[in-house]
């Protein structure tokens, strides 16, 4: 008698793993639209109650404490012995995209604004589509062009020439900056497109984790051949543990579990939030004034990335990648 309601069980389940993945996703990027809030203060010369702390000093301290927050994670997962030569040296490439992606993000945040900073971050979505065209010769489909447009006018045309034309087209330190963050989107869409080659050798703890050490070194090195002050105060320490262990860390982690729970495209649209909850977090935390052209540039990219769901969260590698970290977490 009990044999019917099995099928209404594994409903409510299905149910509540949805629910959970739909959480935890917008947790997720709740989590990391925070870092252009909290990082911009800390990169500010003009505060004077703090030292301003170096671009290539906050990304080595950040990387070495998600490194850290990573390894006691590592439980029956790949030693490096284990990894080989190979993807050992592609983890080092990893590595130092993503430390070059962070560093040059920090310089464009420092002379930008969070709101900005938080739809022109977008930019590795079309460096990473460029990729895929350039080297893997994937076919860009005539019906995915006008989508295509409107995220490049939503996070690059719109935004910067909103700030050129309040600068009568001048390239001020302002623009400067925009231009830096679309840059940094470069190393993040070679990060991401190294991470999805090494994906089906080593789970994602382990990548992140080993990425996360040799982007840290790889700023370590920058410090000490530049000899770039290594200054921090102990009054800075939470905000960087928030950025590190929160807004990266944890960020990542619930990610990819919900790639898991609710599957690559939804979460991909959802996590697309994170522009908004940054442009938020900027009015609410720097109190930065919001323009209309931060919302027409949110709707934009949103309509683009809903148009182009099916080219984003359709790639198998990058769904059997995040599938079996989390079953192997």
């Amino acid at each position: 008698m009990e044999l019917p309601r099995i099928p209404f069980i594994q409903k409510i389940r299905q149910f509540s793993s949805y629910r959970i993945g739909y959480v935890l996703v917008i947790v997720a990027a709740a989590l990391a639209g925070l870092i252009h809030s909290i990082s911009k203060p800390l990169l500010d010369y003009s505060n004077v109650n703090t030292v301003a702390i170096s671009p290539v000093t906050l990304a080595a301290v950040i990387f070495i404490v998600n490194g850290l927050f990573f390894t006691p994670l590592q439980k029956n997962t790949d030693s490096v012995r284990k990894i080989g030569r190979k993807n050992l040296l592609l983890l080092i490439l990893i590595g130092i995209a993503e430390s070059a992606a962070v560093i040059t993000y920090f310089f464009g945040l420092k002379e930008s604004t969070a709101a900005n900073a938080s739809i022109l971050t977008n930019g590795e979505i079309l460096f990473s589509i460029l990729v895929a065209i350039t080297i893997f010769r994937e076919k860009l489909q005539k019906k995915e062009l006008p989508p295509l447009t409107m995220i490049i006018l939503g996070i690059i045309l719109l935004p910067v020439g909103f700030d050129l034309y309040h600068n009568e087209m001048k390239v001020s330190e302002l623009v400067y900056g925009d231009f830096l963050i679309i840059f940094s989107g470069a190393f993040y869409a070679l990060d991401i497109n190294l991470c999805k080659y090494v994906s089906n050798k080593m789970n994602a703890k382990t990548i992140t984790q080993l990425g996360s050490f040799v982007a840290g070194i790889f700023a370590l090195c920058l410090i000490f051949v530049f000899q770039i002050p290594f200054e921090i105060k102990i009054s800075q320490l939470p905000s960087i543990a928030i950025i590190g262990i929160f807004g990266t860390g944890i960020s990542t982690f619930f990610f990819i579990i919900a790639l898991r729970l609710i599957g690559a495209v939804r979460t991909i649209l959802l996590y697309s939030t994170t522009s908004v909850f940054g442009v938020i977090f900027a009015a609410v935390i720097l109190q930065e004034s919001i323009t209309l052209s931060h919302a027409f540039s949110i709707i934009l990219v949103s309509i683009g990335l809903y148009a182009l769901r099916n080219r984003l969260g359709g790639d198998e590698k990058i769904i059997h990648y995040f599938k079996g970290s989390v079953k192997n977490a």
